[in-house]
């Protein structure tokens, strides 16, 4: 059952993503520390799912749920910021 924490990872690198587009997606602006920190989980965040797939399923079942984790959270990420931008701008 090692899919959703892969899940949770790929979200957290997409969420972290969309914080350095701030002005793209109507975020508030960063600091440059939030910045470097969004950068490392863009980067680091969607190899420790990687690891942790292949960890603990094998190679090949391994990057096949990765990859269905990232598309899964690809989806979910997205409609988290239009459910968000829709929210914001409410009468």
């Amino acid at each position: 059952m090692t899919f959703v924490p892969v899940l949770m990872l790929w979200l957290a690198a997409f969420m972290g993503h969309a914080r350095l587009w701030s002005t793209r997606y109507g975020l508030p602006a960063l600091h440059p520390t939030g910045q470097h920190l969004a950068r490392m989980m863009r980067l680091g965040l969607p190899l420790a799912a990687l690891g942790l797939a292949m960890s603990a399923q094998g190679p090949v079942m391994g990057l096949l749920s990765w990859f269905a984790a990232l598309s899964f959270a690809g989806l979910l990420a997205a409609s988290l910021l239009a459910l968000r931008s829709r929210m914001t701008n409410r009468p």
